[in-house]
């Protein structure tokens, strides 16, 4: 990936990489990107159809991403687990929004129970809609601390915590 890219960087965007397109949210975040052609918008847009006014990229390199993360102002991904552990390990706390069954983005609607729930806990920041997630963008434009956290590397954060009993009770059944 070229960094050639002088604009300062606003959002980045990872959708995994599951092999269901996430159109609709490539589509809010480009609507966006277009609007604010001054600001650098990185999206990796897996199967989606790659956005015509951010920066796509199908897939980013692993080794990019945390990096890219923790140089945005506003971090947004699909509501799964390693969107919203990469996004806080690189210090953002990261705006989510939940794929969906009926749109054929995913196998069932486990994401809006997920991202409900780590919003629930101040790990993430749910949206359902364009509008929703439009209101944060702008927000972060306007001030983007509220979307940074403090990293300890000291200490494990919560979700990784929570995530490792969740597995260690799975794995001694």
């Amino acid at each position: 990936m070229s960094d050639e890219d002088d604009r300062p960087l606003h959002l980045v965007v990872t959708l995994g990489t599951d092999h269901h397109p996430f159109a609709r949210l490539v589509d809010w975040v480009d609507r966006w990107a277009g609007e604010h052609p001054d600001l650098r918008c990185v999206v990796q847009h897996g199967t989606a159809p790659a956005p015509r006014h951010a920066e796509g990229h199908a897939m980013l390199d692993p080794a990019d991403i945390p990096a890219l993360m923790g140089r945005a102002a506003v971090v947004v991904g699909h509501a799964g687990p390693g969107t919203v552990l990469d996004a806080r390990a690189a210090g953002r706390l990261p705006v989510v929004v939940p794929r969906l069954a009926r749109h054929g983005e995913v196998v069932d609607d486990h994401q809006v129970t997920f991202g409900r729930w780590m919003e629930g806990r101040g790990m993430a920041l749910c949206v359902d809609d364009e509008a929703g997630l439009r209101a944060h963008l702008d927000a972060a434009l306007a001030d983007p601390a509220p979307y940074a956290v403090v990293v300890d590397d000291a200490t494990p954060p919560p979700a990784v915590t929570l995530l490792g009993d969740l597995i260690d009770g799975i794995l001694t059944r």
